[in-house]
């Protein structure tokens, strides 16, 4: 069997290089990205071949719903998913996308099912997916499965683009206004200090603390810099780790505002997560396990995990959720329902709606308030800066008449 020699990305700034046995070389790529290597390079060990490949981008949520989508409409429109997969690799523009494709396509062709196929790769494909996809083969309903996932996709996808379109404009505002105070502390202030220190007259206290300041920051801003890029790589560390991510999660359920718009996307998500996998024929039990692993929040996630012990010992889920202060009274009166009546997935998708709307309510209420108090807050900044220049300028004035 031919000996490939490698080089390959692991992470942004890891590499590693070494020999992989393969029949061929595709062969050979496959067996590096189920590593989860992404390949640069590769040539056979004779030196005969050399292929290069671009460096490996992140696959986004964006790629995997314009796969979804394209899947979807191919195999509506009557294409085979072998025949599919095929068309989909040609278009895809993203290069480790382009070969996880390829490598579908590959086992499906060996007589794997399309939802053991995605299992291979549980870092781009979502366990809600994947059984999505496996309950779909079983009813025989996979084209409309995959599109209800895109759909799904879609709107967590749009979701997140009202809200960075919505930040938008407050980014921008903060910015230039510390851009502004960058502007009259560096440029500006240290010639009116000069000129205060020739007159060598008593200058006004907001003056004098003012002067103070800005020699602090002209004095240490190397320390202070080292200080918070160590604070910066300190926080962003803890973030990767398991026990930092709760903590930082838990944190933001504590904030008054912010608590309610975290809970109410992090209950839209769970109950329409939920309500696709339980109309998709998902067991209860296993819908709320694989809806508990792909909660954003950890601390909901937990709650969730709890909610599913308490229905593997027999208890509804309404009862379960009742010992969580998470979920509140409406919502689990019309989990109740929905169970009584044998419409749980309706009730769910009900619920989801109503918390997607309350949540964009909220995120606006939000941007409402945090806009004015942004521009009044550095209008108070600047205009103290101006008064501590002008003051002694008016003192001297007033001393020369």
């Amino acid at each position: 069997m031919p000996i490939y020699t490698y080089k390959a990305k692991l992470k942004p700034d890891a590499f590693r290089s070494g020999t992989i046995e393969a029949e061929s070389e595709k062969a050979a790529i496959n067996k590096l990205l189920l590593l989860n290597y992404h390949p640069l390079s590769l040539k056979a060990k004779s030196g005969e071949s050399i292929r290069k490949f671009p460096l490996s981008k992140k696959i986004t949520s964006k790629d995997i719903y314009i796969f979804l989508r394209q899947l979807a409409n191919l195999n509506v429109a009557g294409l085979p998913i072998v025949k599919s997969l095929s068309n989909i690799s040609s278009q895809s523009h993203n290069p480790r996308l382009r070969l996880i494709v390829l490598d579908l396509k590959e086992k499906l062709q060996k007589g794997k099912t399309f939802s053991e196929a995605l299992s291979f790769y549980p870092d781009v494909f979502t366990t809600f997916e994947i059984n999505m996809i496996k309950s779909a083969e079983t009813t025989g309903t996979l084209s409309e499965c995959v599109a209800k996932i895109a759909d799904l996709k879609e709107r967590d996808i749009a979701f997140t683009n009202r809200i960075r379109s919505a930040l938008a404009y407050p980014v921008l505002l903060l910015s230039v206004g510390v851009i502004t105070l960058l502007v009259l502390t560096t440029f500006v202030l240290p010639k009116f200090i000069t000129l205060f220190e020739d007159l060598g007259q008593q200058l006004p206290l907001l003056t004098q603390l003012l002067i103070n300041t800005s020699k602090f920051l002209k004095n240490y801003w190397l320390l202070m810099g080292t200080i918070a890029g160590f604070a910066v790589f300190f926080v962003q560390k803890q973030l990767r780790t398991k026990k930092g991510r709760f903590l930082f999660d838990g944190f933001k359920l504590k904030i008054p505002l912010v608590k309610n718009i975290v809970l109410k996307i992090q209950i839209a998500r769970f109950a329409r997560t939920l309500g696709s996998l339980i109309e998709n024929g998902v067991p209860i039990i296993n819908s709320l396990k694989i809806t508990s692993e792909i909660a954003t929040n950890l601390v909901f996630a937990q709650e969730i995990k709890h909610v599913y012990t308490q229905v593997t010992k027999g208890q509804h889920i309404s009862a379960a959720l009742k010992d969580s202060n998470i979920f509140d009274k409406n919502t689990l009166d019309l989990i109740g329902v929905g169970e009584e009546s044998g419409r749980l997935d309706e009730m769910l998708f009900r619920i989801a709606q109503m918390n997607e709307s309350e949540s964009s309510g909220l995120i606006e209420t939000l941007l409402f308030m945090l806009e004015p108090a942004l521009i009044l807050s550095l209008g108070i900044i600047i205009a103290i800066i101006v008064m501590a220049i002008l003051l002694p300028i008016f003192q001297m004035n007033f001393l020369i008449q």
